[in-house]
């Protein structure tokens, strides 16, 4: 059980299982990391962080350790959101191991729009919005989202579709109707027609739905959004992206910080044990039957 934003709780339904695709996927890169390792040699070092294709950087509290010891964080993790096994102490690479699987499903997704798959049962971007939906049933995702795309990716739901266009056009009108109060003495001395497509700094007015929905959006920041929305709304404020900050400073600093947010000295410290290839594997075999439980 994980300190939840709503309780010491499990993931359950839907978002338990967006949660076990994503540790899936990122167990099945892990086999391939430590088949393509042979023992006698270590990997070469490498002065960055990791990033995918699409440019997803995990957190470094994460990614900075051998592939043995992330099986070990994926395992207590995973572990304690799925199973009834006590959270561990909070701590750094706990928390970074947790936001890692998002990362993880955001790059998934990515790979989904650039493939062009349709949104449905199954899918990541669906699976996604099943687990919004059930974690914040009241909430209005687009206007709890702000987005800044002008159109909605074409293939969401009819439902949501529609939900979008309503909440662009009663925009677009109420915009609409600011500028022409405010800018009517203008307009009426404007010498032609087209110069009422221009603001009063040379900027292109929208004037209808379509002119807006021409515009080229940013799918992946919409989806983000939503990820970012639903990490928040289940885990609550990630305190190793703040404490990262006082890591190589005056340390007295940090330690007032962590006092002041309420966890112990050691958040910072604890690191993942180096596991035997055999440990490995049997953490790898217990975290497979976890999240592919009918295979």
């Amino acid at each position: 059980m994980w300190p939840l934003t709503n309780g010491l709780r499990c993931l359950t339904g839907p978002e338990a299982s967006l949660f076990r695709g994503g540790v899936g996927m990122m167990i099945d890169q892990i086999v391939m990391e430590l088949n393509s390792t042979s023992e006698e040699s270590a990997p070469p070092f490498v002065e960055d962080e990791p990033s995918s294709d699409f440019g997803f950087r995990p957190p470094r509290w994460y990614s900075m350790w051998e592939p043995q010891q992330r099986v070990w964080l994926l395992e207590r993790v995973t572990t304690s959101l799925l199973a009834a096994r006590v959270a561990p102490p909070q701590s750094a690479i706990y928390e970074a191991t947790v936001e890692a699987v998002y990362v993880e499903i955001a790059d998934l997704i990515a790979m989904e729009i650039t493939t062009g798959a349709p949104i449905q049962r199954g899918s990541w971007r669906g699976s996604l919005l099943d687990a919004y939906v059930q974690r914040c049933p009241e909430d209005s995702l687009l206007g709890a989202l702000q987005f800044e795309a002008t159109t909605m990716d074409p293939c969401l739901p009819p439902s949501l579709t529609r939900q979008w266009n309503e909440a662009q056009s009663e925009e677009e009108a109420a915009d609409a109707n600011q500028t022409s109060e405010a800018n009517a003495s203008d307009l009426e001395s404007s010498s032609s027609p087209s110069d009422r497509n221009e603001d009063s700094l040379g900027r292109k007015t929208r004037n209808s739905a379509n002119d807006s929905r021409e515009e080229e959006p940013d799918w992946m920041a919409w989806w983000t959004s939503v990820i970012e929305r639903l990490v928040d709304a289940t885990y609550g404020p990630r305190l190793h992206h703040e404490a990262e900050r006082y890591r190589d400073g005056d340390p007295e600093m940090l330690q007032r910080f962590l006092q002041l947010k309420g966890v112990n000295d050691k958040f910072m410290q604890r690191i993942p044990p180096l596991r035997s290839r055999g440990q490995t594997q049997a953490a790898i075999d217990r975290i497979q039957k976890m999240v592919f439980p009918d295979e």
